[in-house]
């Protein structure tokens, strides 16, 4: 029989995707901590003794339908008793082990298929499948058992590859298709712009080789199109599993998306995805991702792989549209759809958190998965910052004292964890107000802090199936997940942190403060088939290489603006004084000159400030001298949600017969990544300089 197609799955992948059923519920405070688990596995299969083999690794190939299916996963642990082999699945749980039945289809799944691909390989004749459950507060154990014959597994084995089989069929002739169409996918546009076809060259071999590239592409060079053309064509030619857009802003994402329908118009097939925020996402007025409150939780693995194939077969694009109205024909949650869209996408075009965020990461990719990857940054120069954010997270006493008034009818055990901790709290507090600023920092992190934050959220986790209708639930959940981010920021604890302690009053604030996040971000990647980090300012290079955890072997590139230079005209008023300490008597003067400026001829202009506080003080200025008959005015307000974002950037696309002049901050959502084309803008004025502003956590970063 001649094979059509080789693919390669893990018994997990396999097993969740046809046996999965049930319900959503609010992400899992079991769960949320993998290291945990793993030192509980570990700790667990090295008290088993030499017998015990841990950590085993397992393949079999199986043809059907002529597809060569590559089976491999890694089993927890097997040994050999009196009966014969026992094979172990291991799971750590955070609830008591009263409450673990051991009837998990999905858990006795994948030990049963552990258990066929050895015994077989292995020739015997009858397997012991043993559930390990291990519950991480006190560690104790609990083991179902279960007797198999040979045949039995091997009629479970096949069962499950013939209910995926025809699933793999439609996914690996689309793949087909897309291979084909983007081998013969011709360049969009009539002729290259300047850089474009270099920086377009140094992606492809970025891919080729396996690299890290760090570009510095000027705006104008068309740098979105230039990074995705070659990177699949990479896809297409096998060099990659599939490619991810990375942005930070919705209109970043946009551009992408446009520019892959682009190719799309020139014939390729391409499936793609965007991924977009819970909240922005959900179909109910209020987001609470549980069955009793959410009808599209409740039930929805149930029916989720029937809306995954559905919308699979319907379009090519899974627009956040076409998301939400399969999920509602399905009646399914559209933020879990669009993640398992992803898992059948060639591109998945989403936020830097999703790669990068240690708690926000797509799991089924970066944390579970060894795909190699491609990557694309756009807008680099902001990883950095939000780097840092990412890696790094803040504990406050006054958060302790409330929970623990919260909990102390309800569990002495949990009450007096608290107090410890708060106890702890209070010991740094003291030291805090011995210093002048009433702050210090150290590096090293707060050790036994930490274990007593551990240990508190191991009897959260008991007390879960017993507080479920305790009218204080929902407040305690979101002080767990608090506390998930501090533990596990802990994690990464390195000498590229410091640890800083802040009195306020009686409250006191310790930050784990990355001050550097370049080892975690390079590990997020190390893994990647070609990670390219791009923007305009990616200006100075080395300080961004080594900040974006890069190396001296990486490649790099910087091109220059395709723009011919006689086509602007930059002015310079060094005249007016915009420090600090002179903004209210510079006001005036500022609002004269930007009526000058923007008098001159019409069309659309932004006025950039370095804070809204500024902003506001030269606007109150300005616009009793505007002429309102000749111009409109446009003003970025804070806090604008997505459709006021949208709004704002619509006034300039707008047909008018007045010049229109928006006022902005530098530094935000409108400062870069905005696309206005031709005579949407014909000036800019600048004021002052766009650095943040000074602060504790700026000066700890510059020490």
């Amino acid at each position: 029989m001649a094979v059509l197609h080789e693919i390669r799955i893990a018994v997990r992948e396999l097993v969740e995707y046809v046996l999965r059923s049930g319900d959503i519920r609010t992400a899992s405070i079991g769960g949320a901590r993998a290291v945990d688990g793993t030192r509980a596995h570990q700790r667990f299969q090295k008290s088993q003794g030499e017998g015990y083999h841990s950590e085993v690794s397992v393949e079999m190939e199986t043809v059907i339908a002529n597809m060569l299916f590559k089976i491999h996963g890694r089993m927890d642990g097997f040994f050999e008793d009196d009966h014969g082999i026992v094979i172990d699945e291991i799971k750590t749980v955070g609830i008591p082990l009263e409450h673990v039945r051991g009837d998990n289809e999905v858990h006795w799944a994948q030990a049963k298929m552990y258990a066929y691909i050895y015994g077989k390989q292995n020739g015997l004749r009858n397997v012991t499948v043993r559930m390990t459950y291990i519950e991480l507060e006190h560690n104790e154990v609990k083991h179902f058992h279960e007797e198999a014959a040979m045949d039995e597994l091997e009629s479970f084995y096949m069962d499950l590859l013939n209910r995926y089989v025809g699933w793999a069929t439609t996914l690996e002739a689309f793949h087909d298709k897309t291979a084909a169409t983007l081998e013969s996918m011709a360049f969009p546009f009539d002729s290259y712009r300047k850089g474009q076809k270099a920086f377009m060259a140094a992606v492809y071999k970025t891919v080729e080789d396996g690299q890290k590239l760090f570009a510095r592409a000027p705006t104008g060079i068309g740098k979105t199109v230039a990074a995705l053309y070659p990177a699949l064509k990479g896809y297409g030619r096998g060099l990659s599993e599939k490619v991810f857009y990375l942005t930070a802003k919705t209109i970043g994402k946009e551009v992408a998306a446009e520019t892959l329908s682009v190719l799309e118009s020139k014939g390729a097939r391409i499936k793609r995805v965007v991924l977009t925020a819970k909240d922005k996402t959900c179909l109910n007025s209020e987001t609470n991702c549980n069955p009793e409150d959410c009808p599209y939780a409740n039930g929805h693995y149930d029916r989720v792989n029937a809306a995954v194939e559905s919308l699979y077969l319907s379009t090519d694009y899974f627009s956040r549209t076409c998301i939400e109205k399969t999920a509602a024909a399905h009646q399914v949650c559209p933020y879990e759809l669009s993640l398992d869209m992803a898992l059948f996408s060639d591109v998945v075009i989403c936020d830097y958190n999703y790669v990068f965020d240690p708690t926000a990461k797509l799991r089924r990719f970066f944390v579970d998965g060894s795909g190699k990857y491609t990557i694309l940054v756009d807008e680099a120069h902001n990883l950095v910052d939000r780097g840092r954010d990412m890696y790094s997270a803040s504990l406050n006493k006054s958060e302790v004292l409330d929970i623990r008034k919260q909990v102390r009818e309800v569990d002495t055990s949990l009450y007096n964890q608290l107090g410890r901790i708060n106890s702890q709290m209070l010991g740094f507090r003291k030291m805090c107000e011995g210093c002048d600023q009433k702050r210090f920092e150290e590096e090293e992190m707060p050790y036994l802090l930490e274990e007593s934050v551990r240990n508190m959220m191991h009897r959260i986790e008991k007390l879960a199936p017993k507080l479920k209708e305790w009218p204080s639930w929902e407040k305690l959940l979101e002080f767990y997940f608090l506390c998930n981010d501090f533990v596990k920021k802990a994690e990464f604890y390195s000498d590229k942190y410091v640890t800083s302690y802040e009195s306020d009053g009686r409250n006191l604030k310790i930050t784990l403060f990355c001050l550097d996040p370049s080892d975690n971000l390079a590990g997020c990647v190390s893994s990647m088939k070609g990670v390219v980090f791009f923007s305009a300012t990616l200006i100075p290079m080395a300080y961004y290489l080594q900040l974006l955890g890069g190396n001296a072997s990486n490649y790099g590139m910087a091109l220059k603006s395709p723009f011919r230079q006689e086509n602007m005209k930059l002015l310079i008023d060094p005249t007016v004084s915009t420090y600090y300490s002179d903004r209210e008597q510079s006001a005036m003067a500022i609002a004269e000159r930007i009526q000058a400026f923007t008098t001159t001829k019409k069309g659309n202009y932004i006025v950039y400030f370095p804070s809204y506080k500024y902003l506001e003080l030269v606007l109150e200025a300005y616009l009793p001298m505007a002429n309102h008959d000749e111009l409109d005015v446009l003003v970025q307000e804070r806090g604008l949600t997505e459709s006021m974002k949208e709004a704002f950037l619509s006034q300039f696309h707008t047909e008018r017969k007045k010049s229109l002049v928006a006022f902005s901050v530098l530094g935000g959502i409108f400062g870069e990544g905005i696309d206005l084309v031709g005579e949407k803008l014909v000036g800019v004025v600048v004021v002052g300089v766009g650095l943040p502003q000074l602060c504790y956590e700026r000066d700890l970063i510059k020490e």
